[in-house]
């Protein structure tokens, strides 16, 4: 007798509208095919973005890392900042550190302190406390809380304990045999690959493929046990080519001002955040950026367009943007020349996230935030929306010149989990 349907939700991290639009990526199953644009940051936001159907500005989760003395998990480092550098700068000194805090701190959330300078360290907390990929993970309510309230049965696979090897060889069987309403994967390693691989388009297509084959597994082996197989594979963003790097904080540092005294900063991959505390600090800072060769500096009215305007100041006082392209670097992410990046303006194609699926969908969703009322449209949740449903979207301006991480997780019983370690994850 076939089972219940089954509806398969596959985030795959960075698959980029640019990767799939000229090149066939299971055609004949996922006839449905459009790009989406993502919002202005990294996964941190993005993800929760998709989760929440919300932008950054209304669910609170953007970048990893916000101003926040008085809640820092990282207080009790002050005093390691009069160490020498290299005693505590070093990669033994950090990873200790970084134990030590997460356990501290009791986040379950993605922990990592990236590059950040141990003496800037407890001026910061961080986003992502719990695991986002939880029923009650995000500030505001998720899909898996409306699956919770709705009494919809799921299982979810992610990073967090196996790789995307181990989900793609387990899924098929979980899609013949789970009496769960939806299966929900998040596939992160292209990503990681992506980043360091996205100029060698051989290796690219080959991965592409792999990620295809192993997919149609999964849609077969569902087609085998039951009449109603859904499938819908969406992403965060894209991958951006990085053509090449600048030391932006060294024309900061040329400036004169007094770091913390003046101002706090915040090197991303592809922005610079700054936190003044005088007028004269936000007078030179504005300054340079405001007239700076590889970037823009933002307005208050572009931020809040783009959905990312935080009016308590917790994530910048100033914010510096890349151009598309460009790596600052170094940077607290690193000193990694990687090969591919993601976080510019979202106006660029490269950044554009997918839609791919089996069921039709809205013509009106064309944004990252507009998934999660796809998803809980085909599963028939009331008030999701249906044909007509009206995008959300924050405004676009205009460009400068697993559960995802959670262990495997159902809402009644849990089938055994594989202990591997965790991939890097760029947020």
């Amino acid at each position: 007798m076939p089972l219940e349907p089954l509806s398969i939700y596959v985030l795959v991290d960075a698959l980029g509208w640019e990767l799939i639009k000229d090149r066939p990526f299971l055609d004949d199953i996922l006839t449905e095919k459009r790009s989406l644009t993502t919002i202005l940051g990294y996964s941190s936001g993005a993800i929760p973005s998709i989760l929440c159907g919300r932008p950054p500005s209304e669910h609170g989760h953007w970048n990893l890392f916000y101003y926040s003395p008085a809640t820092s998990p990282f207080r009790w480092t002050r005093p390691l900042s009069r160490l020498p550098a290299p005693l505590r700068e070093n990669r033994v000194a950090r990873r200790l550190l970084k134990g030590v805090a997460r356990r501290v701190s009791g986040y379950t959330g993605y922990f990592s302190l990236h590059a950040y300078p141990v003496p800037h360290l407890p001026y910061f907390d961080m986003t992502e406390k719990r695991d986002i990929y939880q029923p009650g993970g995000l500030d505001a309510p998720s899909i898996f809380d409306v699956f919770v309230r709705h009494g919809i049965r799921w299982e979810t696979y992610s990073y967090h304990r196996h790789t995307d090897a181990q989900i793609l060889d387990l899924a098929p069987r979980r899609a013949r045999q789970t009496d769960a309403r939806v299966l929900f994967l998040y596939l992160s390693g292209l990503d990681h690959y992506l980043h360091w691989n996205v100029h060698d388009r051989e290796g690219v297509h080959a991965q592409l493929d792999w990620y295809a084959h192993g997919l149609r597994e999964i849609w077969r082996a569902a087609q085998q046990a039951r009449d109603d197989v859904r499938m819908v594979l969406f992403s965060d963003h894209g991958m951006t080519p990085i053509r090449w790097t600048y030391d932006l904080a060294r024309d900061v540092r040329a400036l004169g001002l007094r770091l913390p005294g003046d101002y706090l900063s915040a090197y991303d991959s592809t922005m610079a955040r700054f936190w003044v505390w005088n007028d004269r600090a936000r007078a030179t800072l504005e300054a340079l950026l405001a007239d700076h060769p590889c970037g823009q500096l933002l307005s208050p009215a572009e931020l809040d367009r783009l959905g990312v305007w935080f009016e308590d100041g917790r994530y910048y006082h100033l914010l510096f943007l890349a151009r598309p392209g460009l790596l600052i670097s170094p940077s607290d992410m690193g000193h990694v020349r990687f090969a591919g990046m993601h976080g510019y303006h979202p106006s660029e194609p490269t950044a554009d996230a997918v839609l791919l699926s089996t069921i039709e969908v809205p013509k009106p969703v064309d944004h990252i935030t507009a998934i999660q009322r796809v998803l809980l449209g085909d599963l028939g949740v009331p008030g999701s929306g249906g044909p007509d449903m009206a995008p959300t979207p924050p405004a676009l301006g205009s460009a400068p010149g697993s559960p995802g991480r959670s262990s495997t997780t159902r809402s009644s019983h849990q089938p055994p989990a594989l202990e591997v370690a965790t991939p890097v994850k760029h947020t």
